[in-house]
């Protein structure tokens, strides 16, 4: 009963932090607040359809008129932004990877469709989130919904034990993402409350028994080590230390070797390696290895004799790669790894920039794309407009500097 109105006491905070924070318009950090309490939240109150589903597609949709609209009046030229073009090249991707393949049509447009429509919102935001008091402010605002999600993941584990915690997220794992943007502004923030707020947050995360996010609150925490080596004193340094590995002490098992590892995960590795090398130019085709990964099974792999694997096969079943980086690979081949390879040059140029502006937004940019690739490496998270938003945070703030200089 308490996560049916969770996303109705975020909705409420939003509007009334829009009474005293005015840098933005209502629209930006409502498609942040619609990630966070409407995109994976299937409560309905009884209804026919999933309101909030709904709702978040609605969202992202005016959105996208919102930019249409701004793109018209001010006489964007959208192509001459980086992050943009760098959308552009992956559109291109995807659609080389149709070329020569047997493709699952309905797979295929809704993930070229769902890519459009992210690339769209992230468009909107590079390009109205133009000075920094806005993109501060938004990073406030993840904060704080942030903050109000840890405390209904504490009153969920107090409820019902430790478990996984779910709130009214699909996937526990997700919801353990879903909080990981907000440590990272946190824990690199100056808020007054930083020491409450961000155990609160690592503690929400590791409630959820995501060991991919696990692993990322890990490096996110030695981040901070690494940035503070000089001005933390001794014994607050070694606390710091402690606390880190007691932590990688406590869930090596969960996070390192994890013994409950049933083995899926790399048998789908090598089923995407054997995919790479039968589509090695432009892969398989994107959004085609959940239909189609069955095909690539050979005899090496069925003597595994995987559980999950070969329960999946036998009721023709679909499985994810569970890792953007096969995906990538398996899906797109060269020419998605090139443009991999071509977009990290550039956030590397872009992060070198970034540390003659400031040594906080380089060490918080650092945090929220390793975070984030770190979950990636064990789950899909490339459908997420998310996902493209923080790799692109680097250019938004040195673009802004440049403004302001």
């Amino acid at each position: 009963m308490v996560n049916e109105l969770i996303p109705i006491l975020v909705i409420g905070y939003f509007f009334l932090f829009l009474r005293s924070n005015h840098a933005n318009n209502i629209l930006t950090g409502l498609i942040f607040v619609s990630y966070l309490a409407f995109a994976t939240n299937y409560t309905n109150y009884g209804l026919d359809f999933d309101i909030f589903r709904y709702l978040h597609r609605g969202i992202g949709v005016l959105v996208i008129i919102a930019l249409i609209i701004h793109v018209y009046k001010g006489k964007v030229n959208i192509f001459k932004e980086q992050p943009i073009i760098m959308m552009a090249l992956f559109f291109l991707t995807l659609l080389f990877s149709f070329i020569g393949n047997d493709i699952y049509m309905a797979y295929y447009i809704h993930y070229v469709r769902n890519f459009i429509f992210i690339a769209l919102i992230v468009t909107y935001l590079y390009l109205i989130l133009d000075t920094d008091e806005k993109l501060q402010e938004l990073f406030q605002l993840i904060i704080a919904i942030t903050v109000l999600l840890s405390l209904f993941v504490v009153v969920e584990v107090f409820q019902n034990g430790w478990g996984r915690a779910w709130l009214f997220y699909a996937n526990p794992n997700y919801l353990g993402y879903a909080l990981l943007p907000g440590l990272v502004l946190a824990i690199f923030s100056k808020q007054k409350y930083k020491q409450l707020i961000t155990p609160l947050i690592i503690f929400s995360i590791f409630a959820t028994g995501s060991r991919a996010a696990e692993l990322s609150v890990a490096f996110v925490v030695l981040l901070f080590v690494i940035f503070n080596i000089k001005q933390l004193n001794k014994s607050y340094l070694a606390v710091s230390l402690l606390i880190v590995i007691s932590t990688s002490i406590l869930f090596f098992d969960k996070i390192v070797t994890n013994q409950d590892f049933n083995g899926a995960r790399g048998v789908l590795a090598k089923i995407s390696l054997n995919v790479f090398n039968e589509h090695p130019i432009n892969g398989m085709g994107y959004g085609q290895f959940r239909k189609n990964f069955g095909r690539y099974v050979d005899e090496d792999i069925r003597k595994i004799g995987n559980i999950e694997i070969e329960k999946a096969l036998a009721e023709n079943a679909e499985k994810m790669t569970h890792n953007d980086f096969l995906t990538v690979a398996t899906e797109l081949g060269l020419i998605g790894l090139i443009f991999v390879i071509f977009l990290f040059y550039k956030l590397y140029i872009e992060l070198k920039k970034l540390l003659l502006h400031s040594r906080n937004n380089y060490f918080l940019s650092i945090g929220l794309m390793g975070g984030s690739l770190i979950f990636s490496l064990f789950h899909n998270n490339l459908t997420s407009f998310v996902f493209w938003f923080i790799l692109f945070v680097p250019f938004i703030m040195n673009r802004n500097y440049e403004k302001a200089s």
